[in-house]
């Protein structure tokens, strides 16, 4: 007998459109494990990636000056995943190799609205070159897809990181092209920067 969803749950999820579930809090790989943050982890999100400037260079957020300036991101991962809805519809996953249970960076997906969710990943640079970010975000996309009303999953890099482009066809996303002025990244300029957009649409899967 199929369980009824309460009225709750239901504008809960509403919020979360077109996901039609919360996301699992972990997910495992040959080599990795990813776990939801919690605000015990800002300190080690600092230490690993968030403070580094080759890290931060082509992300959507500065260089964090202290622990505390992960503490907005990880309250509102922690809200969305709890299913009260933060400003901010974004699920995040910190990595770490389980190997040595080193952190390597974190990646996350973010509702944009009744269709579709964008998605990126951040690694310290001593984890890149090493197939980690691929690996690392291949179970998030691939959950993201088996959501039935997902339509499309959108991801973009700056022009000067290719090796981002890469990630993404790995994981079966095409090119869009460049679209100008398309985001600010404001650890290279407060204004609107070039980037290339890369897209995965049901329609064409």
């Amino acid at each position: 007998m199929a369980m009824a969803t309460s009225h709750t749950q239901a504008s809960q999820m509403h919020h979360f459109a077109p996901l039609s579930e919360i996301p699992p809090k972990t997910f495992e790989t040959e080599r990795l494990m990813l776990r939801a943050p919690t605000i015990d982890d800002c300190e080690l999100m600092f230490r690993t990636y968030t403070s580094d400037p080759v890290a931060t260079k082509y992300m959507s957020f500065p260089c964090a000056s202290s622990p505390a300036d992960s503490v907005p991101f990880v309250k509102g991962a922690m809200s969305n995943f709890a299913g009260e809805p933060s400003d901010h519809h974004m699920f995040g996953w910190l990595v770490f190799r389980k190997e040595t249970g080193e952190c390597l960076g974190s990646v996350g997906i973010g509702v944009q609205d009744s269709t579709f969710l964008s998605g990126g990943y951040i690694l310290a640079p001593s984890a890149w070159g090493q197939g980690f970010a691929t690996e690392a975000w291949r179970p998030v996309i691939e959950w993201v897809k088996r959501q039935p009303n997902v339509q499309r999953i959108v991801a973009e890099h700056h022009p000067d990181n290719p090796a981002s482009g890469n990630v993404m066809r790995k994981l079966g996303l095409t090119s869009e092209g460049i679209y100008p002025k398309h985001s600010v990244l404001p650890n290279i300029s407060s204004e609107k920067v070039d980037m290339v957009v890369w897209a995965w649409n049901r329609d064409a899967s």
